[in-house]
């Protein structure tokens, strides 16, 4: 049975789908009057991308209705207990959300520094530091999620 999302879940798809084709057609615009500004012509995949995201959200928020409905019928006689089964956490920075997150952050960010009329190479290296933080980020989670799925003792605190 098909769900629809919630009132909140439609605002947000609803503003990001919204907002999306209007970057993408104000970038358009801004192509055709000037086909030489590169922050025009990284407008354009960035419209694109605030929709596509919007919609994964909606898609995303409906599985998750879906998932909630399955588990309504208490009475059912499973020989399963429903604690043990592990579902994998698909919250707001899951797959697919999390990538398209991160490229629409770049692209982003470099459009506003563009348009704020720093140089091409400033710009570059806003974004490069944006990616490397995210990727320290995503090094750190993965080094604690190593040590903690450790053997359970607790390592003494040496330097």
């Amino acid at each position: 049975m098909l769900h629809r999302p919630s009132k909140l879940a439609r605002a947000v798809t609803a503003t990001f789908v919204a907002g999306g084709v209007a970057v993408a057609v104000l970038a358009a615009l801004s192509v055709v009057h000037d086909p030489t500004s590169d922050a025009a012509w990284v407008a354009v995949p960035l419209g694109v991308l605030l929709v596509v995201w919007g919609v994964a959200f909606a898609r995303l928020s409906a599985d998750d209705n879906d998932d909630d409905d399955d588990n309504d019928n208490d009475n059912d006689n499973r020989d399963v207990d429903d604690a043990a089964v592990e579902r994998p956490s698909r919250g707001l920075l899951s797959a697919p959300l999390a990538p398209l997150s991160g490229v629409i952050a770049l692209l982003a960010g470099y459009v506003a520094a563009r348009m704020v009329g720093r140089p091409v190479d400033s710009s570059l290296v806003a974004v490069g530091g944006v990616l490397a933080l995210w990727l320290v980020n995503r090094a750190v989670d993965r080094w604690v999620r190593r040590r903690g799925a450790g053997d359970g003792e607790p390592r003494p605190e040496t330097d």
